[in-house]
C-alpha cells in the first residue's frame, strides 16, 4: 500500500509538556496526593509538619504552608476558589469525618473546623468540590452535598441520596461522579447541579463480568460525559483476547449509543483525552492509541466500533534533569484530561498533540479520514493547507485524494455556515445552540493558500473543476476568487487541450457564478482563449448588462452587432448611443477592412432611428456627424 507523508513532519503525535512542573518526589517522609479538579500536586511532609507544597501548571494556584499532623492523610483538596482546604484522614476506629481550614491568599488563616457524614457507620470513599462553597462527600452509604459556609465554620446540608457503593469515579469537568454498586455490575450515575443531586440513568453490565476500580474512568469528550470501561477478553491460558474500551454515554444531547475502541493489545493501560481524541496508552508496547469517536461510522447493534485512527506509536521522548526520562514508567499515573504524574521522580506534565504527525506515513487511502480529523482538531486547519498544497503539488498521483479531501472541508464548511446561522437566528447562542468547534476553511483561503500559489501546476485544471464540483455537491456557491481563477486556468489552456470545453460547460451548467467582474476577466483572455469573448457577452446577457454587451461588440471592431445589440436590447432609443460613436467604430472597421459595406449598414440605420424620432433622417449639427456624411456620400458614389 502506498505510503503518504507530510513535509517535515515526525512520527510523534502526542508530547509532554517541555517543561514538567517539579515537586518534592514520593518517599518515606513524603506523602504526594493529585487533584485533577484544580489540577494541584500537594506534597506532604511528615505529615504536614514540616511542610506541604501545593504545585500546579497554573502559577496562580501554588503555594506552601505548614499544618498539624493529625494522622496519616487519604485525600487533600482546596476548593475550586483556593479559599477553603479539605483533608480527609485515615483514623481507624472514629467516625466519617472531613477536616476544613479556611484560607485567605493561599494561606491558611488558622480557622479549623470539621463534618461528620450524616450516616453512622459510613466509609467515605473520598470527597470533590462541585461548585467554589459545595462540597460532595462520596460514601458507601450514598452521596452528602453540603454547603461550605466559613464564615460560620460549618457546613449545611444540602441533599443527600442513599446508594450502596464500593468505589466511584468522578469526572471534575462535567460535575458526574459514579458509584459502583453490586459488586460492579452496576454503575450509577450522579449529576451535580444547581445544589442539588440528580441521579442519572444507570449502566447496567452483565453480572458475570462486573467491572474493577482501575478499569472505569469518566471523560468528557465533543461535550458529552462519557463512561469509560476497559473491557478484558475473557482470556484462556492458550488464547488470551484484546482489550477494548467500552465509551458509555452518560450525558449529551441526541447520544444513545456504545462507541468500541479497538485496541487489539491487552495488558495495562490507561485513558487520556487530548484535543478531543482519546488516547490509549498501554505500557508494555510503550506505544499510545488514538481513537477519534467524532468520525463517521455506522451504528449496529446501538454501537459504533472505532480502529486506531492512526498507528501506535509512542509519546515523544522526554528529558528530566538534562537525562533521557524513562517513557510509560510503571511510576507513571494518568488523571483526566491529559495529566501525567511521576511521582518517583517528582514531575507533572500535560499531554499535547502535535496535528502534523497524524499525517506522518500514512495510507494514501486514508487522507481524507486525516483530513475530516484535523478539521476537528485545534491548529489543525493550518496542517491541511500544507497538506494541500502538497497534494496539489503532486496533482498527478493525488487526485483522487484531492477529491475526498475538498469533500470532507466543504462538508465541514457547511456545517459551519449552517451553526453560524443556527447561532445568528437563536440570538448569538441562545436557545440551546453552541459556537463552532471546528475548523471551517473557507474558500478564500483555499484560494489564497493552496491553489493561487500552484496556478502554473500543469494539473491545476483537474484540481479546480474537482473543487468546484464539490463546492457544488455541498450546495455552496462559487466565489468570486475561485471563479478568477478557474477561468483564467481553463482559457489558458492547462487542461491539457480540454480547457475550452471545461469553461463553457462550468458556465452553461451554472458552477461558476456570473457576474461582471467575472464578465471582465473572460474579455481579458480572449486573445488566449477565442470563445471567452461570446462567453462573456453570453454572461453579460444573462446579467442584463446591456450597455456593456454594445461596449464589448464596438471594441471588437463588430459595430453591425452592436447596432444590433441595442436595437434588440432597447428597441425604442437603442441605449441612448450617440451617432458619432457607432459611425466612428463602422468608418474603423471599414477602413481597415477595405469593407465600407459595414459603414453603410450602421449609417442607414442610424438614419432610420433619426426618422422614427425625429420625423427627419439627417443627423443634427451638435451629434457632429458631418465627416461621416461626407465619407457615406463617397463610399455609396463610388458604387
Amino acid at each position: 500500500m502506498v505510503k503518504f507523508s507530510l513535509e517535515d513532519s515526525d512520527p510523534y503525535y502526542l508530547t509532554l509538556s517541555e517543561h514538567p512542573k517539579r515537586f518534592d518526589a514520593d518517599s518515606p517522609v513524603t506523602n504526594v496526593f493529585f487533584d485533577d479538579t484544580n489540577g494541584q500536586v500537594f506534597t506532604v511532609r511528615s505529615g504536614g509538619v514540616t511542610g506541604v507544597t501545593v504545585n500546579s501548571m497554573d502559577e496562580t494556584k501554588c503555594t506552601s504552608f505548614r499544618m498539624e499532623d493529625k494522622g496519616p492523610i487519604i485525600s487533600i483538596k482546596l476548593s475550586l476558589d483556593q479559599k477553603v482546604l479539605a483533608i480527609q484522614r485515615n483514623n481507624e476506629g472514629q467516625s466519617a469525618t472531613v477536616e476544613f481550614v479556611n484560607f485567605k491568599d493561599l494561606s491558611p488563616t488558622n480557622v479549623e473546623y470539621s463534618h461528620t457524614c450524616k450516616w453512622k457507620n459510613s466509609k467515605i470513599l473520598g470527597f470533590v468540590w462541585p461548585k467554589a462553597n459545595e462540597i460532595a462527600f462520596i460514601t458507601d452509604h450514598g452521596i452528602e452535598l453540603l454547603q461550605v459556609l466559613p464564615e460560620k465554620k460549618q457546613l449545611k446540608t444540602l441533599k443527600s441520596v442513599s446508594f450502596s457503593g464500593a468505589w466511584f469515579s468522578w469526572c471534575a469537568r462535567s460535575n458526574i461522579v459514579v458509584l459502583a454498586g453490586n459488586n460492579g455490575a452496576l454503575l450509577q450515575p450522579f449529576y451535580f447541579n444547581n445544589s442539588t443531586i440528580i441521579k442519572l440513568q444507570k449502566l447496567e453490565l452483565e453480572t458475570s463480568r462486573p467491572v474493577v476500580e482501575r478499569d472505569v474512568c469518566m471523560v468528557l469528550v465533543a461535550d458529552v460525559t462519557w463512561c469509560a470501561i476497559f473491557r478484558h477478553a475473557l482470556t484462556t491460558i492458550a488464547a488470551p483476547g484484546p482489550t477494548e474500551i467500552w465509551l458509555m454515554p452518560l450525558s449529551g444531547s441526541g447520544v444513545n449509543y456504545t462507541h468500541i475502541l479497538k485496541t487489539g493489545l491487552m495488558g495495562r493501560f490507561a485513558l487520556s483525552v487530548v484535543d478531543d481524541l482519546v488516547a490509549v496508552h498501554h505500557q508494555s508496547s510503550q506505544t499510545s492509541q488514538l481513537f477519534d469517536i467524532m468520525e463517521e461510522c455506522k451504528v449496529e447493534n446501538n454501537t459504533v466500533v472505532h480502529l486506531p485512527l492512526v498507528p501506535a506509536h509512542s509519546i515523544r521522548p522526554a528529558v528530566v534533569d538534562e537525562q533521557p526520562c524513562p517513557m510509560y514508567s510503571g511510576n507513571w499515573v494518568m488523571f483526566q484530561p491529559d495529566y501525567v504524574i511521576d511521582a518517583r521522580r517528582g514531575c507533572l506534565w500535560r499531554l499535547r498533540l502535535t496535528p502534523a504527525a497524524l499525517v506522518h506515513n500514512i495510507e494514501k487511502d486514508d487522507i481524507g479520514k486525516i483530513v475530516s480529523c484535523l478539521l476537528r482538531r485545534r491548529g489543525g486547519a493550518d496542517v491541511v493547507h500544507h497538506l494541500l498544497a502538497q497534494l496539489v503539488a503532486s496533482a498527478q498521483l493525488y487526485l483522487l485524494q484531492l477529491t475526498h479531501a475538498f469533500d470532507q472541508i466543504n462538508s465541514v464548511y457547511r456545517q459551519w455556515a449552517e451553526a453560524e446561522l443556527a447561532r445568528s437566528t437563536a440570538g448569538g447562542g441562545v436557545g440551546g445552540v453552541r459556537a463552532w468547534g471546528g475548523a471551517a476553511l473557507a474558500q478564500h483561503e483555499v484560494c489564497a493558500r493552496v491553489l493561487q500559489p500552484h496556478a502554473d501546476n500543469p494539473y491545476i485544471v483537474q484540481v479546480l473543476t474537482s473543487y468546484v464540483a464539490s463546492l457544488c455537491r455541498h450546495g455552496l456557491s462559487v466565489s468570486a476568487g475561485t471563479c478568477s481563477l478557474c477561468v483564467r486556468a481553463l482559457a489558458c489552456g492547462g487542461g491539457g487541450g480540454g480547457g475550452g470545453g471545461r469553461l463553457r460547460a462550468l458556465l452553461r451548467r451554472g458552477a461558476l457564478s456570473d457576474s461582471r467582474p467575472l464578465a471582465c476577466q473572460l474579455l481579458s483572455l480572449a486573445r488566449l482563449h477565442p470563445a471567452a469573448t461570446q462567453l462573456a457577452l453570453d454572461m453579460m446577457y444573462r446579467l442584463r448588462a446591456k450597455e456593456e454587451i454594445v461596449e464589448v461588440l464596438l471594441s471588437c471592431e463588430e459595430p453591425v452587432s452592436a447596432v444590433g445589440a441595442a436595437r434588440q436590447l432597447d428597441p425604442a432609443g437603442w441605449l441612448g448611443l450617440a451617432p458619432r460613436k457607432l459611425l466612428a467604430a463602422a468608418h474603423a472597421h471599414a477602413v481597415q477592412r477595405a469593407q465600407p459595406h459595414a459603414f453603410v449598414a450602421v449609417y442607414h440605420a442610424l438614419q432610420a432611428r433619426n426618422d422614427k424620432l425625429r420625423g427627419s433622417p439627417h443627423f443634427l449639427k451638435g451629434e457632429q456627424c458631418e465627416s461621416y456624411v461626407e465619407y457615406y456620400e463617397k463610399v455609396t458614389a463610388e458604387r
